[in-house]
This record gives C-alpha cells, sequence and structure tokens, in this order.
C-alpha cells in the first residue's frame, strides 16, 4: 500500500515538475515577445526623429600587421590598443539637424594616397554639408536603426565617406565609415538627448 502512495506521489511530483518547466518556459518566451515589442517601439520613434547627436567613445582602426606593432608599443600602459582606442571625453561626435549632417572623428588607420593637403597636422575625419541621401531602416530581427549617407571631408572634397550608423533601443551606436582614400574606421558611441548648442 505504501508503494502504491509511493509511486502515485511520485508521478505526482513528476508532473507539478513538468507543468512548472512548462510554465517558466511560456513566462520567458512572453517576456522577450514584450521586450522585443518594447524595442521596436522605441526604435520606430527614434526613426521618426530628425535630428541625431552622437557622442563618439571608442574608435576600432583597421590597422596593417606593421602599424600595429608600432602602435601597441606607443599605446602601452595606457589601456589602448591598435585596434581599440578611448577617444571619450575628447569631443568626438556626429550630428544631424536641420537636414545638414557634421561630424569630427579621429582618424588612426592608414592613407592608401595623399588625398589631403600637403603639410596638414590634423589627420581626422571631419564634415559639415548639407545631407542629401540619408536613407533609414528599421531591422528588426536584430532590433536596431541604421541610417546611411554619404558625405565629403570639410575642404577637401577628394576625400568622400560612406557613412552607415546603427543605432540600438539602449540608444548605444556603432559606426562603420569607408573613406575613399584612407582605410575603414569603425567606432562605438551613445545617442545624446538632442541640445541646441
Amino acid at each position: 500500500m505504501n508503494r502504491i502512495i509511493t509511486h502515485k506521489a511520485l508521478n505526482l511530483l513528476y508532473l507539478i515538475s513538468i507543468l512548472s518547466l512548462f510554465w517558466s518556459c511560456k513566462t520567458n518566451q512572453i517576456a522577450k515577445a514584450e521586450a522585443k515589442a518594447n524595442d521596436l517601439k522605441i526604435l520606430d520613434s527614434l526613426y521618426a526623429k530628425k535630428d541625431y547627436h552622437i557622442k563618439i567613445n571608442v574608435a576600432y582602426p583597421f590597422a596593417s600587421v606593421a602599424t600595429t606593432k608600432v602602435a601597441n608599443e606607443l599605446l602601452r600602459n595606457t589601456g589602448n590598443s591598435a585596434n581599440r582606442i578611448d577617444v571619450s571625453g575628447d569631443g568626438n561626435f556626429i550630428k544631424i539637424q536641420n537636414d545638414t549632417v557634421s561630424g569630427y572623428l579621429p582618424f588612426f588607420g592608414e592613407s592608401r594616397t595623399s588625398s589631403g593637403s600637403y603639410g596638414g597636422t590634423d589627420l581626422a575625419i571631419q564634415f559639415e554639408e548639407p545631407l542629401k541621401d540619408l536613407k533609414k531602416q528599421i531591422n528588426t530581427e536584430k532590433p536596431k536603426l541604421k541610417l546611411e549617407f554619404t558625405t565629403e571631408q570639410k575642404r577637401n572634397n577628394n576625400e568622400k565617406y560612406d557613412v552607415s550608423i546603427d543605432i540600438y533601443p539602449n540608444k548605444n551606436v556603432r559606426v562603420n565609415i569607408r573613406p575613399v582614400h584612407k582605410t575603414v574606421m569603425q567606432y562605438d558611441g551613445r545617442l545624446d538627448e538632442f541640445s541646441k548648442d
């Protein structure tokens, strides 16, 4: 008799554990669906904006082996490497406002040809001009808003840039810049609440 009761109790306990497992999986699926819906709602509001201000915190240069060796020696004991350089607090930005795009970003890569002025000391990626071809797209699979446009180096129309900006619901930003005469640069930053300066 005790064996039958023990066996029934074990079966009941097994059934309860299976049901609780299904319940927790269902709850987890609901939470994920709600989080994704919330992310898409945030992205919709970001899509509707006309003005964006991005503060750049980290630069990821594309460097050759030789450049990496030299840069790693120079950057030793700074917390940086040739592949990741902290630029937070240096005032680097991209701003889209009133149909104008402007930006000042550090450049740590290599120049393929001499497209700039001779004797130039500021190698930064700089642009400020009317925004001609802004494309916006929401990616629902990897929740993010993608902004794409082209621009030219300030005071040097020989250097052109294809700019791609990924804005995530948590307002983290990934920027990819493909220059014509320089190596590719990538940046991480943060979308700021827009303030008119």
